[in-house]
């Protein structure tokens, strides 16, 4: 009997354990990344509710035997509903449980911005303010949507946007631009980006006012398995093709990833714009065990790609085409393989990346990180000695230059519409001339046995314009959780960069050498000292990869210490944060200059500034569908080196006024949700003070080139942003973006005019007032609106689109034309006109997308989505401007007394490409 008893109460004691041990877990996940979900609520038959870990897990323990519902929610994501079976043999362990997010992304890159001749504009207008796949619905559409109107967030520069790749920081040294180029085709492994808005912080630094992007690299981030994409396309390149391959983490603790990439070809629009690109990157990273990991990324992208110049609408009609480009011509033929394009730019810049991550204890970790940046950057320009100008919209080249001869009006006019050799670079004139220049016996007495009668003398060349950069970049952070309720996180970032700007020859055109001296100084000063570019080597001949004209490096050091801490009690979170720091930077010069041959040659005056960032944020949550946030931020930055030396091709002197600038910030948000309708709406309200600019350029008036160093700009930028999303019917949603905001210069900053052979200011050209005030912001639509809808099939069928109107975008001002010098003799009418800022016409935009995925066999992915821009073709719309940096100078008779007045040169313009797609296409396994 007691044998029996024994083996019932054994056989319910095993029973009871079964029963308790049978339970459910999974893992939630990131559909695109495949990174893990934190906080998803699990639904379990709508009664249990569980929060996924910061691994994205979730355990359901003690469940009787028997099928279940469970209903996944998390923000930014579609509510997914799946069904569990669940055994008597113990946990039933579930596949990953992917979760879509709720906006669709677009795939692009730094080539969907078209690149200008930005030797002659603001180097800004050219660049993308962001590329960053934001989950938040208003800085989605200021990316995807609202970015093909150049339009930068609350019209701030792109210097104001921090963007880290593994925690460290990524921007410019010299000039503060994001350098989304570095990486650009490497669209599969940077898809996974952590984005903190505006004034907020992120995990890895401050950032400024206009956001935080992280970019995820390492390998153990790359989703697994194999990647091959395919893109067609007609806008700025013809063909991408990429393949990506992530291991994952292996039982060893070791994973690695690598990605190639090609862009191809031109597009549509513009004649003699083309990629020839190629992209790569390679990680490895080590668990050495659960409280150390190494990371290892290399990554590159060697470009070349010709460039597009900007035109005068005159240029522009007279060809008939709003997407006409100076910088190429044919040479030797007619087609298209004759093509060559004048402006180049070609650069590789390997990045390689060290990271170390050291998990001390539950609560505290520490993170350190190297990285180094190398390579070359160069950008090809023709230049000349003694000859004409051989671009063709030169503007003694156009039929407006001959307002008095109506027969030679109508013979250029008539010749840039049909002879490619007017509206074009001429080649084959260039070489023609090369091929007869030589030089005069005087010049080769002063060379010596260089040349001789019979050596072509290049009067033109293709230059190349180099910044070669070394850049180191070294971190060490600290996170450490004081409570659940306050954590701190802090560190130090160490900069060092030494950048090499100088020329080299990149193409003789048919001549044999080209003489390196200065011919706006030989012109003035006829022979001597003065017209040498190095009084090292005088008289010197260069060859084709010789350095000639400049030659200097950039120094660049800084350093600073930073803190945030976050805290969350009941309905309040906040954030404190403070950042100090100290930047130096000086110039080397390497040629002795011989107008300045005791300020040339060697280091300038180190100039050193002290920085500082205070950043603070308090959200309240009124509920679980309504907060409000708070945040406000106090900045000094150092000026940048490019804005530093009155001419730092020349000399070592400082520009004037060269102080940091100081920015105050605030902005208010409301978070909402009213039943399936959610969105923000914020207010915001900036003052930037004390900026630095520097404008080189030929002054007709001097009859040289000069130096416009301008300081003491403030402005202002105030405004209010929008974004929603709303659900619809049969599985349509609407989403809606809107900013509207006044963008204006607040005072009349100062100037000061140099020319490139002096030292002194030009006459009546010193600490000189600009009167920029109430003058618009110019570089971005300050009023931009979308509304779109989409849909998203059951079985991954994807359809969206969205209609943008863009208002209030001004041209880029000539300082100039609003100095007092240039209103001489000029009546009111004329002085209204020549101050007088234009405003590009409004814009209407409609674009599309569509997308299909199917699964086979729940293994492989097969995908496909198509993107349709600017639908309605328009061809008329600018998308940016600047007014030239130069001024005509004219006589007319008044009162019997011949007087001079100046008026301006056309501006030159920007359009937006007509009906654009983006077609791709790729397999996943």
């Amino acid at each position: 009997m007691n044998k029996i008893l024994s083996l019932i109460l054994a056989t319910f004691l095993f029973g009871s354990a079964m029963a308790q041990t049978s339970g459910l877990k999974g893992r939630i996940i990131n559909r695109d990344s495949r990174n893990p979900i934190s906080q998803a609520k699990i639904k379990l038959n709508d009664q249990t509710i569980q929060l996924s870990t910061p691994n994205g897990d979730f355990t359901f323990d003690g469940l009787e035997p028997g099928t279940y519902r469970l209903i996944i929610e998390a923000p930014d994501y579609q509510t997914t509903e799946v069904t569990a079976k669940v055994s008597n043999n113990g946990v039933t362990q579930m596949s990953n449980i992917s979760l879509s997010p709720t906006l669709l992304t677009k795939d692009v890159d730094e080539g969907s911005f078209s690149e200008f001749d930005t030797e002659s504009s603001n180097d800004a207008q050219a660049l993308p303010t962001t590329l960053s796949a934001s989950k938040d619905v208003y800085n989605n559409i200021a990316s995807y949507t609202f970015g093909q109107m150049r339009f930068r967030p609350r019209g701030y520069e792109t210097s104001t946007e921090a963007v880290y790749m593994n925690g460290v920081y990524m921007n410019d040294a010299l000039t503060g631009y994001s350098p989304w180029s570095l990486w650009g085709g490497l669209n599969d492994v940077t898809r996974d980006q952590e984005t903190s808005g505006s004034l907020n912080v992120s995990d890895y630094g401050l950032g400024s006012i206009n956001g935080v992007t992280n970019i995820n690299t390492r390998a153990s981030m790359i989703r697994k398995g194999l990647r091959v994409g395919i893109v067609n396309a007609n806008g700025q390149y013809r063909f991408r093709g990429m393949v990506t391959y992530g291991s994952g983490e292996n039982k060893d603790g070791w994973s690695y990833a690598l990605s190639l990439s090609t862009r191809q070809g031109g597009n549509d629009y513009i004649e003699g714009l083309y990629y020839n690109t190629y992209s790569y990157y390679a990680a490895v990273e080590k668990k050495i065990n659960s409280q150390h990991r190494l990371a290892l990324t290399v990554f590159g992208a060697p470009t070349e790609r010709g460039v597009q110049g900007s035109a005068t609408q005159e240029v522009y009609d007279l060809v008939g085409s709003n997407y006409y480009n100076t910088n190429w011509g044919y040479q030797g033929g007619t087609g298209d393989d004759a093509i060559r394009n004048a402006r180049v730019r070609r650069f590789h810049e390997p990045v390689t990346m060290l990271n170390y991550f050291y998990t001390i204890n539950e609560k505290s970790k520490l993170q350190a990180a190297l990285s180094y940046r190398t390579g070359q950057n160069k950008y090809s320009a023709l230049d000349w000695y003694d000859a004409p100008d051989p671009r063709p919209d030169y503007y003694r080249n156009l039929p407006s230059y001959f307002p008095a001869d109506a027969a030679k009006r109508a013979e250029l006019t008539q010749a840039w519409k049909t002879d490619p050799s007017i509206s074009q670079v001429n080649w084959q004139q260039l070489y023609d001339v090369n091929s007869i220049a030589r030089f005069l016996p005087s010049e080769i007495d002063s060379i010596g046995g260089a040349v001789n009668a019979n050596t072509k003398r290049s009067k033109y060349i293709i230059e190349d314009r180099h910044t070669d950069q070394n850049d180191w970049n070294a971190k060490i952070q600290a996170d450490y959780r004081l409570s659940p309720s306050l954590t701190f996180l802090g560190g130090v970032d160490l900069r060092w960069n030494k950048t090499h700007y100088f020329k080299t020859v990149n193409d003789l055109l048919g001549g044999d050498i080209w003489l390196d001296v200065d011919q706006f100084a030989e012109r003035d000063f006829g022979s001597g000292e003065a017209i040498q570019n190095n009084l090292l080597t005088p008289n010197r001949v260069v060859k084709e990869g010789d350095t000639y004209g400049y030659s200097y490096y950039a120094h660049y050091k800084s350093g600073k210490a930073w803190g945030i801490a976050r805290s969350q009690y009941k309905d309040w979170e906040s954030f404190l944060a403070a950042e100090i720091g100290t930047t130096q930077f000086y110039r080397e010069g390497m040629f002795q200059k011989g107008l300045f041959k005791d300020n040339s040659l060697g280091n300038s005056e180190k100039q050193n500034f002290f920085t500082y960032n205070i950043k603070a944020g308090v959200t309240k949550k009124i509920s679980m569908y309504h907060s409000f946030s708070f945040n406000a931020a106090l900045i000094q930055n150092a000026p940048y080196f490019q804005d530093g030396f009155v001419s730092p091709r020349t000399r070592n002197t400082v520009a004037p006024g060269l102080e940091g600038d100081k920015t105050a910030s605030f902005d208010a948000t409301y978070n909402f949700r009213f039943g399936a309708i959610k969105g923000r709406v914020t207010g915001f309200f900036t003052t930037i003070e004390n900026q630095t600019k520097l404008i080189s350029f030929y002054d007709d008036i001097q009859r040289t080139f000069v130096n416009f160093s301008m300081w003491n700009i403030n402005q202002l930028n105030t405004g209010v942003e929008m974004g929603f999303q709303a659900p619809l019917i049969w599985n349509i949603s609407m989403k809606g973006g809107f900013n509207y905001g006044y963008y204006v210069y607040t005072n009349n900053p100062y100037v000061t005019e140099t020319v490139d052979n002096s030292n002194s200011p030009v006459d009546g050209f010193e600490n000189v007032q600009v009167y920029w005030k109430d003058y618009n912001v110019s570089g971005t639509p300050q009023l931009a609106g979308s509304i779109g809808l989409d849909y998203r099939s059951r079985d991954n069928l994807f359809l969206s689109v969205d209609a943008s109107y863009y208002d209030y975008n001004y041209i880029d001002m000539n300082p100039l034309y609003r100095t007092d010098a240039a209103h001489l003799n000029l009546d009111e009418s004329e002085s209204q006109t020549l101050a007088h800022q234009e405003k590009f016409k409004a814009a209407f935009l409609l674009n599309a997308s569509v997308g299909k995925m199917w699964s086979i066999d729940r293994k492989y992915t097969l995908g496909v989505n198509l993107n349709v821009n600017n639908m309605l073709n328009t061809q008329n719309i600018k998308t940016g401007g600047y007014e030239q940096m130069r001024l005509k100078s004219n006589e007319r008779v008044y009162q019997g007394t011949t007087e001079t007045y100046y008026s301006a040169f056309p501006s030159k313009y920007f359009y937006l490409l007509g009906a654009s797609y983006y077609l791709n296409m790729y397999f996943r396994f």
